[in-house]
């Protein structure tokens, strides 16, 4: 997958944008998001959404898969916002708005609208923010981002780390999955009883080919010289678009004021 996504970032319709012009749009994006109404929170997603389907070109179902993936995990943590459990007397005494509860042994287990309510909130937040990292994810290549951090005066060893991070991540995706093709075309996974066997097998072998991996790569940067910092490849010049700068900023502004007449 993640060679997918590094296609995207090089192939987009907004390669040709300066990675900080991209860059400073999607954290303000993220900032306004922790304190806009929910309303305006889907006005937002609408909004990069059409920069990433439309102006990026995006699939939508590259997209859309992304997207699932981020409300899987909202999902599994809505339980915990929700569901609430507290005796039965001190519920009644509350006057709490209960949608649904079970009673038993003189505890309730329940829901309340005030709590689903915070948790819809939540996910709206998530998945507006999560397409603001999105922006990012599918249209500048990381090298890129890495240059735009010096730019602003990260230090050294925050972006090499950072590089390593990116690095070893993927890495590790992809020996995990070549290692589960591996094992389910000799008939792994298929019986229940030895999926766990195949997945204790499948840890093992990654921590031996991660660990091989990293001995390979130290490997090359000692024998390329390496002097404890990493040098990324220089992208060309760009130039700040002034459409897309005066679309942010009208529609910013539209949504700013919008969020401030609704306080």
């Amino acid at each position: 997958m993640h060679h997918h996504l590094d296609t995207y970032a090089y192939t987009n319709g907004l390669r040709h944008l300066h990675p900080e012009q991209k860059l400073i749009f999607a954290i303000a994006s993220l900032l306004f998001t922790f304190f806009a109404r929910p309303l305006i929170q889907g006005l937002l997603w609408l909004w990069l959404s059409l920069w990433i389907l439309g102006y990026a070109r995006i699939p939508w179902r590259v997209y859309c898969t992304l997207l699932a993936t981020v409300a899987v995990f909202w999902l599994v943590s809505l339980p915990g916002l929700v569901v609430q459990i507290i005796p039965t007397e001190a519920l009644r005494a509350s006057g709490q708005g209960v949608l649904s509860d079970i009673s038993l042994m003189g505890w309730s287990l329940f829901v309340s609208a005030e709590k689903l309510h915070q948790g819809l909130t939540v996910g709206l937040r998530t998945m507006v923010a999560s397409t603001c990292l999105l922006l990012i994810l599918l249209t500048t290549p990381f090298p890129e981002l890495l240059v735009v951090a010096e730019r602003w005066g990260v230090p050294t060893f925050v972006l090499d780390v950072l590089m390593l991070m990116y690095r070893y991540i993927f890495t590790l995706l992809e020996t995990a999955f070549t290692l589960q093709l591996a094992q389910r075309a000799r008939g792994g996974y298929q019986q229940r009883s030895r999926w766990l066997f195949s997945v204790g097998l499948l840890a093992a072998q990654l921590l031996q080919q991660s660990l091989h991996r990293y001995q390979a790569i130290q490997l090359a940067l000692v024998s390329r010289g390496f002097q404890g910092q990493f040098r990324v490849l220089r992208p060309c010049t760009y130039t700040y678009s002034q459409r897309y700068g005066l679309e942010v900023l009208i529609g910013g502004s539209a949504l700013l004021l919008l969020n401030t007449l609704m306080a």
